[in-house]
């Protein structure tokens, strides 16, 4: 099973608000320096590192939204071997192996894989998009997790099985 979690739509509008976003922020850090270097008698250092700053965060937001930086794919890809995800278009690809889970608690919010070498993995359910396919995502690990014989919610694997 391989999930999309940021659709096309949607990352197109998030790349225009980051485009729009990143030239306002650096049309006002560079009119700001400006000021600061040429309107003023006496320059306020702290304020033009400041102005310097918002002018690199405003060209940082421009690449991104022009494309000149590319964002990974936020996806959820789920083997009979492994679950492999990355929820944010910024953040870590993680990659869980089925025979290194002892169990899994799910909630609304998140599923917390505990490991077998007592460790434990958190996937943040609120950083999927889309509420309907953060619950697809959810309830397909869970009945994964039962056919593949983990815990769910601390109900034994024993009483997961259906009887005949």
């Amino acid at each position: 099973m391989y999930v999309n979690l940021y659709p096309h739509k949607e990352l197109k509008r998030t790349k225009q608000i980051l485009l729009w976003t990143g030239i306002l922020l650096f049309c006002g850090g560079l009119s700001a320096l400006i000021v600061e270097f040429i309107a003023r008698e006496e320059i306020r250092w702290v304020w033009a590192s400041g102005a310097l700053l918002v002018g690199a965060v405003g060209a940082l937001g421009f690449a991104v939204g022009a494309g000149y930086i590319q964002l990974k794919d936020a996806y959820f890809s789920m083997t009979p071997e492994r679950i492999a995800y990355r929820l944010t278009l910024y953040g870590p690809e993680h990659t869980i192996y089925w025979d290194s889970i002892d169990s899994i608690q799910a909630t609304e919010h998140t599923l917390v894989f505990d490991l077998k070498d007592s460790k434990q993995k958190i996937m943040r359910l609120g950083h999927i998009q889309s509420p309907g396919i953060a619950n697809h995502v959810s309830v397909s690990v869970q009945l994964a997790a039962i056919q593949q014989q983990v815990e769910v919610n601390q109900v034994p694997v024993s009483a997961q099985r259906i009887r005949s």
